[in-house]
């Protein structure tokens, strides 16, 4: 059982960037995918099995940040 502070110190954010200008922050890539609503942006399944980030889509970018 993983206590409350190591549940914190493992928690990241994702922060979606939009010309280089930050959009909004969010807790979890599913609501970045509801949040954005352009066809052409990738689905929430697509984005799950990306490993690097940033991730790019056309002009926007998802960064994965640490939670202080």
């Amino acid at each position: 059982m993983t206590t409350y502070k190591e549940r914190k110190e493992n928690q990241y954010n994702y922060v979606l960037v939009k010309d280089d200008i930050v959009i909004a922050t969010f807790g979890n890539l599913r609501k970045i995918t509801e949040f954005i609503k352009d066809e052409n942006f990738p689905s929430y399944w697509t984005l799950v099995r990306k490993k690097e980030y940033p991730i790019l889509a056309s002009e926007w970018k998802i960064f994965k940040v640490k939670h202080y």
